[in-house]
């Protein structure tokens, strides 16, 4: 079993070996830190557009989808401030946030909620991760929406990538 304080700390350091920009116990604008923030801008060949993605890692015991939800929309605002870009988003410009949740027995329907395809956002995509301590498991979506579909691969590729790849060597939820 591993501890929050080891999780998180296994997560700023995968992302800090990527092409991210780290920053830990950041205050978002609902008065609460994120253990862990990370961004970077890049520009993508697969839409000929600048893309912004962020994560933002949260650690709360018995979390709930209120608490994905709220992670994903002070996250929103910490990219939108953090990587500022002078282009209009939904012309050739987008965010990617990815509000990770990192702690014991996580509320049934934000697991099922993070298996499921995320909500539909203009010009915005949403990419919630589980990482459920207490059965040493990571949950999200493992599919590809119709909509925005050559955009999953990369947002799935960081939580591969730097979270999953960090943490466990016990398939995730969804692989079976």
């Amino acid at each position: 079993m591993n501890n929050a304080a080891q999780v998180l700390d296994r997560i700023a350091t995968s992302l800090d070996s990527g092409p991210f920009k780290v920053s830990r116990n950041v205050e978002l604008s609902d008065c609460k830190p994120a253990d862990v923030a990370a961004s970077r801008t890049y520009f993508s060949w697969k839409g000929l557009v600048v893309l912004s993605q962020h994560v933002v890692v949260r650690q709360i015991d018995n979390a709930t989808r209120d608490d994905a939800k709220a992670l994903f929309d002070v996250g929103f605002r910490f990219g939108k401030k953090a990587n500022w870009v002078p282009l209009l988003r939904g012309l050739q410009f987008g965010y990617m946030v990815i509000p990770v949740l990192v702690g014991e027995s996580p509320d049934a329907a934000l697991v099922q909620a993070a298996s499921q395809c995320p909500p539909k956002h203009w010009s915005l995509f949403e990419y919630p991760v589980v990482v459920d301590l207490s059965a040493d498991r990571t949950i999200c979506f493992t599919g590809t929406a119709v909509w925005g579909a050559f955009f999953f691969s990369d947002m799935r590729k960081v939580a591969d990538t730097y979270i999953k790849g960090s943490l466990f060597n016990k398939p995730n939820a969804g692989d079976a």
